[in-house]
């Protein structure tokens, strides 16, 4: 039970991540008004990053517990 457990808290720590990453893009976008258009662009550039770890951390996430479960059903 106790690999169970880290399991989850692995994942858990994988979603967390994923969330303050999307947070992050989401305030920037908040302040693009306020920037030159080189700037905007730069932070656009930034954001699209953060998007993209979000969803590599998602997947990973879900990678972590899929692997763990056939694991111990082997």
């Amino acid at each position: 039970m106790d690999a169970v457990f880290h399991i989850q808290q692995l994942q858990l720590k994988f979603l967390k991540s994923a969330s303050v990453n999307e947070n992050c893009a989401i305030d920037l976008l908040a302040i693009l008004h306020r920037l030159s258009a080189e700037e905007t662009r730069n932070v656009l550039g930034i954001i699209d990053l953060l998007v993209n770890e979000a969803e590599v951390l998602r997947g990973l996430s879900k990678d972590v517990t899929a692997n763990h479960f056939f694991v111990l059903s082997h």
